[in-house]
């Protein structure tokens, strides 16, 4: 079992104990007896009533992750777009909660948006006519879903937009937001550079947890929205947002959704 427990918290970084009893066919306390000898070491840690990774571990291919925990990111994607104002300008890195918030812009008017992912830009303008979009040029690698490179960093630099939107690979206890590869945090970070107001998007499975390239900036984050599930990750995290105006959107339990991607 507890192999299964080890490739699973490898695959998902957060995961909580009663999906994970579900999965396994097996009780909360006998997941927590054979996790007990790990509590110590570099793999995970038990924390509330979840397991986090102790480990930096890439993201899951975005086909995964955009039905994995899709009630929370939805919610967060949907209470970011409350605050987005018509005519704003907007420039949007690639993830999966930032697909689902691009798909909640449709009712607005007058919006420009720049971003580094083919997916977004190609949502907008199937579904928002009201929206002028700029795919940002570059070249894709097997390991992202976003664009990069010279020709990405020198458009970034051009723009002067009202916000940048962005959902970092994680956000570490003690570096704040993390992304796991260096190409996707130094876009971020320039991202952040060209925006008057930056917005950050994470669901609750991100908090605390651990990866390799910090994009955190000294001026910080204008807006932190996350979801209702991660009260004790949270924790873990404040001291990185003093400045920041912080929403928890409230979303509904997803354990029957996730339990078909972790039992797969």
């Amino acid at each position: 079992m507890i192999v299964r427990i080890i490739e699973l918290v490898r695959r998902y970084r957060t995961i909580r104990l009663s999906l994970l009893a579900t999965v396994l066919d097996c009780s909360v306390d006998e997941i927590l007896y054979a996790v007990d000898g790990l509590e110590n070491n570099a793999i995970m840690r038990v924390r509330g009533n979840s397991l986090v990774s102790n480990e930096a571990i890439a993201e899951s291919d975005i086909s995964v992750r955009m039905h994995s925990r899709f009630a929370e990111k939805n919610a967060v994607g949907k209470l970011a777009a409350s605050l987005i104002k018509d005519g704003d300008h907007l420039l949007i890195e690639a993830g999966s909660t930032l697909s689902l918030f691009a798909n909640h812009l449709k009712e607005k008017k007058d919006l420009s948006v720049a971003t580094t992912s083919p997916l977004i830009a190609e949502s907008l303008v199937r579904h928002s006519r009201a929206c002028s979009v700029e795919l940002i040029g570059g070249r894709l690698a097997a390991h992202t879903t976003a664009l990069h490179g010279e020709e990405t960093m020198a458009r970034i630099r051009d723009l002067e937009v009202d916000w940048t939107i962005l959902s970092p690979t994680s956000m570490c206890i003690h570096k704040g937001a993390c992304y796991f590869h260096k190409v996707d945090a130094e876009t971020s970070l320039l991202m952040q550079r060209s925006a008057k107001k930056t917005m950050m998007l994470s669901d609750s499975s991100k908090l605390g947890v651990p990866s390799r390239y910090t994009a955190q900036t000294m001026q910080g984050v204008d807006v932190f929205i996350t979801d209702n599930n991660g009260e004790l990750g949270f924790a873990e995290i404040e001291h990185h947002l003093k400045k920041a105006r912080v929403f928890h959107a409230i979303s509904e339990d997803a354990d029957s959704e996730d339990f078909i991607l972790l039992n797969s």
